[in-house]
C-alpha cells in the first residue's frame, strides 16, 4: 500500500480523507484475500488500488449522507423555531419591503405568506403613523442597535391591532453596508387595553373621589393625608390644608353622648377595620366652627403602591338622627295606642310577615307578640294558607278594602270579623302591607240572630195567617162551586137526558160533562181535601196521577214522608209542587219530569227536574212577574229555606228547594 501511494495521491492536509484512507486500507486486506495466487502481480496491485478507492468513496458517501441527515434535522429545528414561533418574524429591506416572514407574522398581517412577500410593510400601518414607522426603520439601519417601536397595524379586512416592533440590522462582512434587518412583532393589544382601562379606572377613581357627594378622606396612621371638596364643606374648612395633616381626634369631644370615651372608641374601630377590612358606625363630633354633627362613618382598608391606607366616608346624618328620634317617639305613641285598642290589630308586610301585634291580638290568639313578630301569618295560622285566603291578601295589596267574617281563633271562643285595609307608605300610591283590624262580634251576631229569629217567627206567623185565609177562601169558593154551579149543571144534565134525543141534545150533554169536570178540577185545585184527609204523600201521588199521560210523563220519588209534617209546611209544599207542575206543562215543552221529595231528620229536600227547553236564569230573575216562580221564592223565604234554579236554554231545568222542618 505504501509503494503505490504516489500513483493515487491523497490530500495529506485533509485529516478526514486520511482517516477514510486508512479505513479503506484495512478493508482492502479483507478484499485481497479473495484473489488467487495465480493472478498477475500488476493486475493484482491495480485491482487492490481500485478497491481501496471504491471503499473510500463509499465511506465518503456514508459520511455525506450522515451530514445531510444532520443538516435536515437542524433545518427542521430552524423551521420549527422560526415558522411556528408564537412571535411574528420578518426580514425587511431598507425601503420596508418584506423578503421573508414566518407563519405567525403572516397570521398577524391577515394574509398568506406568498401574498405578503414583496409587499411594503408600511401599507399595514395607518397613514397617520407611517412617519413613525419610517423613523423606526431608519434608526435600525443607522444605529446598528436594537430598536423598539409601538405601532397600530391596519389589516386588509379593516381590522386592527397594536404591535410592538423590535428591529435589528443583519450584519454583513466588514466594509459592506447592511441590506436587510430582522423585525419581531408582538401583539400588545390586550396590554394596551389593560393600560387604557387602568388609566380610565384611575381617572374614574380620582373623579369619584373629588366629585363624590359624600365626604371622602384618606387616612394613614390616624392622620388625614387627602380629602375631597365634600369633606372640606362638611368639616367647615376653607382650604384642604385645614384638614390634611390633622389627626382623627380633632374637634372630637372627650366622650360620646352614650358616655363612652372617644379615644377608646377610636382604638376599637381601628382594630375592627383591620380585622374585617371594612367597618361602619355612627360618630359624634364638631366641625371647625364648633357646630355639632352626627356622622355615619364607613372605613375600608386599601393598599396604594404598597402603602396601607384607610378610606373613610363621612355622611352627615344629623337630620336623619333627629327624624329617627321623632319616629321613635311616634312609634311609642302608636304602640301605646295599639295596646289600648279594644280591637285586635295585626300589621303584615307584602310577604305576609307579621310586623305589629297588639295586646288584644294576644288575647284573641293566645300567642305573645315575641312569638309571632317577623313570622309568616301562614305559618302561625296554617288554616289561612289556602288559595282563597292568599287571593284576598293580594287583592288588599292592590288597594281593595275587604271584610272577612267568622274568623276562628285559637284560645278565645267566639266569632270574629277582620277588616283588611292596605297599608300605604309616605307615597300614597305605594302599598307596603296589610292592616287587619279584628273585632269580637260574638255578642253582635247573637243579637242579630235573635232579631232574625224574631223576624222569621213574625214572617211565619204572617205566612200562616195568609195561607189559612187563602185556604179558607178557596174552601168557600170550592164549596160554592160544588154545591151551587156543580149541582145546577148536574140537574141540567138530568133534565136534558129525559128529553128527545137529537144532535143538539148530544152536544149539550157533552158540554155539560166538560163543565162538570172542569168545575170538579177547579174545586180540587182550590182546596185539596185529599191533603187534609190522607196526608202529603198521598196528595202528591194523586197530583201526579191527575197529570194527563199524553202531555208529560212524570216520575216521583218520596222518602221520609210517613210521619206527618206541620200542616202549614205540607200545604206550602203541595202548593209549590202544584205551581211547578203548571209551569212545566205550560212553558217547558218537556216530555219527562222527575220529582224527588226527601226528608232527612230536620231537613226536607225537594228537587224537580225536567228535560224541557230551559231558560236563562239571570235574565229571568231580572224580569220576574206574576205569581209563578216569584210566589214560590216568597214561600221558600218565609219558611226559612233556600231555592236554587239551574237552567240553560235547550238543556232543561232543575229546581232545588231546601226547607227546615220545625
Amino acid at each position: 500500500m505504501d509503494d503505490n501511494a504516489a500513483d493515487f495521491p491523497s490530500s495529506p492536509t485533509n485529516s478526514v480523507l486520511q482517516e477514510l484512507r486508512e479505513k479503506a486500507e484495512s478493508r482492502r486486506r479483507l478484499v485481497t484475500q479473495s484473489f488467487g495466487d495465480k493472478t498477475p502481480e500488476q493486475m493484482l496491485r491495480l485491482t487492490q488500488d481500485l478497491q481501496v478507492h471504491q471503499i473510500e468513496l463509499e465511506m465518503q458517501c456514508e459520511e455525506l449522507m450522515l451530514a445531510q441527515q444532520e443538516a435536515d434535522h437542524l433545518r427542521a429545528q430552524y423551521v420549527d423555531l422560526y415558522d411556528f414561533a408564537p412571535v411574528g418574524y420578518c426580514t425587511l429591506r431598507p425601503d420596508g419591503t418584506i423578503t421573508q416572514l414566518n407563519l405567525r407574522c403572516s397570521q398577524m398581517l391577515g394574509s398568506v405568506r406568498q401574498r405578503l412577500l414583496g409587499r411594503r410593510f408600511g401599507v399595514f400601518v395607518p397613514m397617520a403613523e407611517r412617519h413613525r414607522f419610517a423613523d423606526f426603520l431608519a434608526r435600525i439601519f443607522s444605529s446598528g442597535r436594537q430598536e423598539t417601536c409601538e405601532l397600530e397595524m391596519r389589516l386588509d379586512n379593516e381590522t386592527s391591532f397594536f404591535a410592538q416592533c423590535i428591529g435589528l440590522v443583519i450584519e454583513l462582512p466588514e466594509g459592506q453596508p447592511p441590506t436587510h434587518c430582522r423585525v419581531a412583532l408582538l401583539d400588545i393589544t390586550e396590554r394596551r387595553q389593560a393600560v387604557a382601562e387602568l388609566a380610565t379606572s384611575e381617572s374614574r377613581f380620582r373623579t369619584l373621589f373629588e366629585q363624590s357627594a359624600d365626604a371622602v378622606l384618606l387616612v394613614r396612621n390616624r392622620y388625614i393625608v387627602d380629602c375631597n371638596e365634600a369633606a372640606m364643606q362638611l368639616a367647615g374648612a376653607r382650604h384642604k390644608k385645614d384638614l390634611v395633616g390633622q389627626t382623627l381626634q380633632f374637634n372630637v369631644p372627650e366622650q360620646q353622648p352614650d358616655g363612652r370615651l372617644s379615644q377608646q372608641l377610636i382604638e376599637h374601630h381601628e382594630a375592627v377595620v383591620k380585622a374585617k377590612g371594612a367597618h361602619r358606625f355612627e360618630w359624634y363630633r364638631y366641625n371647625l366652627q364648633g357646630k355639632p354633627l352626627w356622622l355615619e362613618i364607613t372605613l375600608t382598608n386599601i393598599a396604594v403602591a404598597g402603602e396601607h391606607l384607610i378610606h373613610a366616608v363621612w355622611r352627615d346624618i344629623t337630620e336623619m338622627r333627629a327624624a329617627r328620634e321623632h319616629l321613635r317617639a311616634e312609634k311609642e305613641f302608636s304602640e301605646s295606642l295599639l295596646d289600648n285598642s279594644i280591637d285586635g290589630i295585626v300589621a303584615l308586610d307584602q310577604e305576609g310577615r307579621i310586623t305589629a301585634w297588639n295586646r288584644e291580638a294576644e288575647l284573641y290568639s293566645g300567642l305573645p307578640q315575641a312569638a309571632v313578630l317577623g313570622k309568616s301569618i301562614y305559618s302561625i295560622f296554617p288554616r289561612f294558607d289556602t288559595p282563597d285566603a292568599r287571593t284576598v291578601f293580594q287583592q288588599v295589596l292592590q288597594g281593595e278594602r275587604i271584610m272577612q267574617s267568622g274568623l276562628p281563633f285559637v284560645s278565645r271562643p267566639g266569632q270574629f270579623d277582620a277588616y283588611l285595609v292596605p297599608l300605604r307608605g309616605t307615597c300614597e300610591e305605594s302599598i307596603s302591607g296589610v292592616l287587619a283590624v279584628i273585632r269580637d262580634v260574638t255578642e253582635r251576631n247573637r243579637l242579630l240572630e235573635e232579631a232574625t229569629r224574631l223576624k222569621l217567627n213574625q214572617q211565619q206567623e204572617v205566612l200562616s195567617a195568609i195561607l189559612k185565609t187563602q185556604e179558607a177562601e178557596r174552601k168557600r169558593i170550592a164549596e160554592a162551586l160544588h154545591n151551587g154551579v156543580g149541582q145546577l149543571l148536574y140537574a141540567t144534565k138530568l133534565h136534558l137526558e129525559r128529553t128527545s134525543a137529537n144532535n143538539k141534545r148530544e152536544k149539550s150533554l157533552a158540554l155539560l160533562d166538560e163543565a162538570i169536570k172542569m168545575t170538579r178540577s177547579i174545586s180540587f185545585e182550590l182546596t185539596p181535601g185529599i191533603l187534609e184527609d190522607f196526608g202529603l204523600k198521598y196528595a202528591l201521588e194523586e197530583l201526579v196521577r191527575r197529570i194527563p199521560r199524553s202531555s208529560i210523563k212524570a216520575h216521583m220519588n218520596l222518602e221520609g214522608l210517613d210521619e206527618p209534617l206541620p200542616e202549614l209546611l205540607e200545604l206550602a209544599i203541595y202548593r209549590m209542587l202544584q205551581e211547578l207542575f203548571n209551569n212545566i206543562i205550560k212553558h217547558a215543552q218537556a216530555q219527562e219530569v222527575f220529582i224527588h221529595v226527601v226528608r232527612e231528620g230536620n231537613q226536607l229536600s225537594i228537587s224537580v227536574e225536567d228535560n224541557g227547553q230551559g231558560f236563562d236564569v239571570a235574565q229571568s230573575n231580572a224580569h220576574l212577574h206574576g205569581i209563578g216562580l216569584p210566589g214560590i221564592r216568597n214561600r221558600v223565604g218565609l219558611l226559612g229555606g233556600t231555592l236554587t234554579i239551574d237552567s240553560r236554554p235547550g238543556q232543561g231545568t232543575i229546581v232545588s228547594i231546601e226547607l227546615p222542618v220545625k
